[in-house]
């Protein structure tokens, strides 16, 4: 068991060795490039939140605007109707 502890200890020393000599450069660029993708990503996300937002006001305004225009022809329908000599 001792000796299994030893050989542990000697692959992680090594591995340490190894990690603290390597260049690191190509990872730094490799991280930074990721993160200028994912900040503009997350913009893009931003800006087509912001137009559905605005399409979705639109949508809301003209509902709003045939649910009046409706009534008021409805009411029209009513009118008529309701004027008709025969339906007294």
């Amino acid at each position: 068991m001792v000796w299994w502890m030893s050989d542990l200890s000697t692959r992680l020393e090594a591995m340490e060795g190894s990690i603290a000599s390597s260049d690191t450069g190509t990872l730094s660029e490799r991280i930074l490039t990721i993160e200028e993708r994912l900040q503009f990503n997350n913009d893009s996300i931003k800006e087509i939140y912001g137009k559905l937002e605005k399409q979705d006001e639109m949508l809301r305004d003209v509902e709003d605007e045939l649910a009046a225009w409706m009534e008021r022809e409805l009411a029209k329908v009513y009118a008529i109707i309701n004027d008709n000599p025969l339906g007294k």
